[in-house]
């Protein structure tokens, strides 16, 4: 993705489906199912790369 952090749910090619939001005023991400039903990780501070390789979901 190109500009600034927009939330939401995204595919990325390493780390599959992951969900970025805002947390204690820190852009993060966590990693889903699949299906968007399940957390599988904590929250991770958002990088540039990250940001760079997601797609938004389908």
């Amino acid at each position: 993705m190109d500009g600034a952090y927009k939330d939401g749910m995204y595919s990325h090619p390493n780390l599959g489906l992951i969900k970025i939001f805002i947390q204690n005023d820190t852009w993060v991400y966590q990693c889903y199912k699949s299906n968007g039903t399940k957390p599988l990780s904590a929250a991770k501070p958002l990088d540039q790369w990250t940001w760079a390789l997601s797609e938004e979901a389908k």
